[in-house]
């Protein structure tokens, strides 16, 4: 470190600790980690603190008195260290101009108490586990956590680490302490791995730039990692959800037109059938609500366009599609060792594995599903 930083880290470090001092939040050294406040986070770190000021965690506590419903329960979600322990400040300080200073969700609700961080600028470690958010997005009311509990997305790594093919470079879209890691190192494992697709992963606690404070668009956000990454005949398919839903990324015979479904061209994308919302007591039955983090189609989301559907088989088109499925995998199967050395049979066999690795049967895009495999069939038959 060159003197100048040195020296202005070092102004940094008196700044804050007197900004601190002068308010009576902490004392360097003292023996109880404390509170500092938002306001005080904001002396070094501004951008980040701007940012959050438009979140709906900085207005947190007015919106909770706002809505008039609010009881004592509820307070301790929407402030800062309401913990009953006085003695490390909080919005329960004795005295009430301090306490004022910590309403809202502010930085220490998810970092911790900042004094020790201000008295001797050791690094506060972002914590990126499922539990942090989930301590206060859980209930009836909102059941975020408890669905997410439920979801792919929180088995995103454990049930897949133990593969044989699954391998360091998966982790981008499987773990969240890789993905957030500030470095790995070269002989790194999986299985050094703890957390699955955590909030974090897609929701940015800092920023309100994109709806519902995601890291980018929400579209952009699940086709990030429900892709195929390119894959080509002659390689395995994974998760080609998005591929599907836009209608590429499949192998497309030449001379042949290939068109997509009503879905492809939904605002919404993903989050329309995915994530489908119902409040509280909708119904005026004392129901929970639904957040839409189990990330499950529901059938309720498909009667808002089709209002006759009772299934997700709607006029049999997921019949018909496992049907051309079937017939494809029979044509496969009876291939002889050398069908399986001729292009058509990787053609074939890839646009089988697509459809059936997009696990819709369809329902994403049913044109090119359907045109998909009836390519394949028409272009493959065994020489037996």
């Amino acid at each position: 470190m060159s003197i100048r930083i040195s020296f202005i880290v070092l102004i940094l470090g008196i700044i804050g600790i007197a900004a601190c001092n002068s308010s009576g939040v902490t004392t360097p050294g003292h023996s109880v980690l404390r509170y500092v406040s938002a306001d005080i986070c904001a002396g070094c770190h501004k951008g980040v603190a701007d940012e959050w000021e438009d979140t709906l965690h900085a207005e947190a506590l007015p919106n909770l008195v706002a809505s008039g419903h609010a009881n004592e329960t509820c307070f301790v979600c929407h402030v800062v260290g309401l913990d009953g322990d006085t003695a490390n400040s909080g919005y329960d300080d004795p005295d009430p101009t301090v306490a004022d200073r910590f309403g809202g969700v502010q930085c220490e609700a998810c970092h911790g108490p900042g004094s020790e961080h201000i008295a001797t600028l050791v690094p506060l470690v972002a914590n990126v586990s499922d539990e942090l958010c989930g301590a206060c997005h859980t209930g009836a009311h909102h059941p975020t956590y408890d669905e997410w509990l439920t979801s792919a997305h929180a088995a995103a790594l454990s049930n897949v680490v133990a593969l044989p093919f699954f391998g360091t470079e998966c982790l981008e879209c499987h773990s969240a302490d890789y993905i957030f890691a500030d470095s790995v190192p070269e002989d790194a494992v999986p299985s050094d791995f703890e957390f699955g697709i955590t909030c974090v992963v897609c929701h940015d606690p800092h920023s309100d730039e994109n709806d519902y404070q995601l890291r980018a668009d929400v579209v952009d956000l699940c086709y990030s990692c429900h892709t195929t990454e390119g894959s080509v005949p002659g390689e395995e398919v994974h998760h080609p959800n998005g591929d599907m839903y836009q209608g590429i990324g499949g192998y497309e015979y030449p001379g042949e037109t290939y068109s997509n479904s009503a879905h492809t061209y939904l605002a919404d994308a993903c989050v329309n059938c995915h994530m489908w919302t119902s409040p509280f007591d909708a119904t005026g039955t004392g129901e929970d609500a639904i957040s839409g983090h189990e990330f499950l189609p529901v059938i309720q989301a498909c009667q808002e366009c089709h209002p006759d559907a009772t299934s997700f088989d709607l006029y049999g088109m997921q019949t018909y599609v496992q049907g051309l499925i079937d017939e494809l995998q029979a044509e496969l199967d009876a291939a002889t060792d050398a069908d399986k050395l001729t292009l058509n049979y990787e053609y074939a066999l890839f646009n089988l594995e697509f459809v059936e690795q997009d696990g819709s049967l369809g329902i994403h895009n049913p044109s090119y599903a359907i045109k998909l495999l009836n390519d394949a069939l028409d272009n493959f038959e065994p020489s037996s």
